[in-house]
């Protein structure tokens, strides 16, 4: 073969090397980083490594990383001046969750996923055994993973699941039915009307109540009693945790009283003022994402009582110095 046809033949070798070489490096590339049998992470190159990964997931579990967490895919791209981490648990879970993690330091967000990841495989070791036990075989599925404390200044969850935290601001609005003593005569029936708005875990409302008539006798058997009623307009303020269904409050109250019949001094109908300091707690059950059922215990110190005579002389009804109300009902809003 001549000289220039042994030239060619080496240059087509180093080329199609070349070429070998370049495809290979473009497949590694492609391909994500495997914790071997753990999980998939892909990252930029100034976050751990998959194999870092797996020693923080190991040193939370106490054990060595198993089957339990095979099929986790985890993605770490930047945001801004965020780290954005998306955990893809489809391969663990039923509940096709997908949880997003955010953290301006790759290493706390890299402890953030470790601890999110350890939790997965306790809850799915649990469910193995669960199963066992039942002599039903084994199955790495779980129905949800619970999302653990992450570590200081580590992340902000932004996950679309059920789970997620609520954001700063919330409100909505609250129809209750009301029953009470001590403002009206005998047990009092009413309803109220409030809206509300929420930051963080303060909270601050504004509604309106009204109790039905309520008669009060002039005497026992009596066929004409007077009717008392109580509109009043309300404020409150106080203390609404977003992590437990508790609630706490301060407020005041002020409107007319009125009573209706015979022999009232002045005229047939008398007014007079109503003002109340009140304090309260309640439970509110989340039904829906947007739907609560709550109830709620509520003390009041009425500050101006009305009080109603005859025209002869004589009370007819004085509210008590100290007034006690329950409440329950339905709110709708958001967290």
């Amino acid at each position: 073969m001549p000289w220039h046809g042994w030239c060619h033949l080496v240059v087509r070798a180093r080329l199609l090397g070349l070429w070998l070489a370049l495809v290979l490096v473009l497949t590694a590339l492609a391909t994500p980083a495997r914790a071997d049998d753990g999980f998939e992470w892909r990252a930029p190159s100034t976050c751990p490594d998959a194999a870092e990964m797996r020693a923080r997931v190991e040193r939370r579990l106490g054990t060595p990383v198993d089957a339990t967490v095979h099929g986790i895919a985890i993605a770490i791209h930047r945001e801004g001046n965020l780290l954005v981490a998306r955990i893809d648990m489809r391969g663990v879970t039923v509940a096709n969750e997908m949880r997003t993690l955010t953290s301006a330091r790759c290493d706390d967000l890299a402890d953030a996923v470790a601890v999110v990841v350890a939790r997965l495989a306790t809850e799915a070791r649990a469910a193995d055994e669960r199963r066992a036990a039942a002599g039903r075989p084994a199955s790495p599925a779980v129905t949800s993973a619970a999302t653990a404390a992450a570590p200081a200044g580590a992340l902000a969850d932004r996950g679309a699941s059920s789970t997620a935290a609520p954001g700063p601001w919330g409100g909505g609005v609250r129809a209750l039915v009301l029953s009470g003593i001590g403002s009206v005569p005998r047990v009092g029936i009413g309803g109220e009307l409030a809206g509300f708005a929420r930051y963080h875990r303060w909270f601050g409302e504004v509604g309106a109540a009204r109790w039905a008539q309520s008669p009060r006798r002039l005497v026992t058997g009596a066929q004409t009693p007077v009717d008392i009623q109580l509109t009043t307009m309300l404020v409150r303020a106080g203390w609404l945790p977003t992590h437990i269904p508790l609630r706490a409050w301060i407020g005041g109250e002020m409107g007319p009283m009125t009573a209706d019949g015979l022999d009232l001094v002045g005229a047939r109908m008398t007014s007079n003022r109503w003002i109340a300091l009140q304090a309260g707690f309640g439970v509110a059950w989340q039904m829906s994402t947007y739907a609560r059922l709550v109830g709620a215990f509520e003390v009041g110190a009425p500050l101006v009582r009305p009080t109603f005579v005859l025209s002869e002389g004589g009370d007819i009804f004085t509210p008590y110095a100290t007034t006690a109300r329950y409440s329950f009902g339905l709110e709708m809003g958001w967290r």
